[in-house]
C-alpha cells in the first residue's frame, strides 16, 4: 500500500463553469457567470482541500481484483481518495441551493482530477510491464461522477461489502477515511480502480477489426 497526502490538485475553473452552465445553474444570480469570477471562487474552495490517497497493485488472481474485473481477469490499481474534512465543511456551508449545487460540481471535478494523479503514478508501474491503463472505474464516489466507463462486471460495483473490503485492504484509516451505512467520512471521497490493459491484447484487437 502506498500513501500520499496533501498533494497538489489543479483547479480547472473553466470546467466548473462549463458544467454549471450545462446544469443551468443561476450563475448570474450569485455573481459567478464569467470566467474570472468563477476562477476566484473555485480557487477559494480549493484552499480547503486536504487530499489524501492510498493505492495498491492487485494481481489478476487477487480475490478483490476478480470481483471488480468480473469475467475479464487483469491486474489493476485500486485506490481510495479523500478531499478532506476541511473541504467537506467548506462545501457544505453553502447558504443557498445554487451554491450547494455549484460546490458539488467543483467537488466532482476535484475528485476526478485527483484520481488523475493516481493514474500518473500507476503508469510508472504499468508501462515497464507492457501495460497501459483503462479509464478509472468509480466503485463508489461522493459526489457521483457524471460519466462511467461501460465496464462489464459479474459483481455489482456499488456493493457495500466490496467497498468495505477495499477500505480494509488499502488501510483507508491511514488517511482518516471510513465507510459505514453506505457513506464516506470525510464525505467527499472515492474508491476506484484503474484496470491494466495489455498493449499486446489491444494491438491484437485493433488488428482483428481491420
Amino acid at each position: 500500500m502506498r500513501k500520499i497526502k496533501n498533494f497538489k490538485i489543479q483547479v480547472y475553473s473553466y470546467e466548473v463553469l462549463r458544467r454549471a452552465r450545462k446544469h443551468k445553474l443561476d450563475l448570474a444570480g450569485i455573481g459567478l457567470d464569467d470566467e474570472a469570477a468563477m476562477r476566484e471562487y473555485a480557487s477559494g474552495l480549493a484552499t480547503a482541500l486536504e487530499p489524501a490517497l492510498v493505492f495498491e497493485y492487485l494481481a489478476p488472481e487477487d480475490a478483490l481484483a476478480m470481483r471488480i474485473n468480473g469475467d475479464t481477469p487483469s491486474p489493476l490499481t485500486a485506490g481510495i481518495l479523500t478531499l478532506g474534512a476541511p473541504f467537506e465543511a467548506k462545501v457544505d456551508a453553502a447558504a443557498d441551493d445554487t451554491h450547494k449545487r455549484l460546490n458539488r460540481i467543483a467537488a466532482q471535478i476535484f475528485l476526478n482530477t485527483a484520481v488523475g494523479v493516481t493514474t500518473g503514478l500507476a503508469l510508472r508501474e504499468a508501462e515497464p510491464e507492457g501495460f497501459e491503463l483503462s479509464p478509472a472505474i468509480y466503485i463508489s464516489s461522493c459526489p457521483e461522477q457524471e460519466s462511467q466507463p461501460q465496464e462489464a462486471t459479474s459483481v455489482p460495483l456499488y456493493e457495500n461489502e466490496l467497498i468495505k473490503a477495499l477500505c480494509a485492504r488499502l488501510e483507508a484509516d491511514k488517511i482518516g477515511v471510513s465507510f459505514d451505512t453506505g457513506a464516506f467520512s470525510p464525505k467527499y471521497s472515492a474508491v476506484f480502480a484503474l484496470p491494466w490493459l495489455s498493449r499486446k491484447k489491444k494491438k491484437s484487437a485493433s488488428a482483428s477489426k481491420k
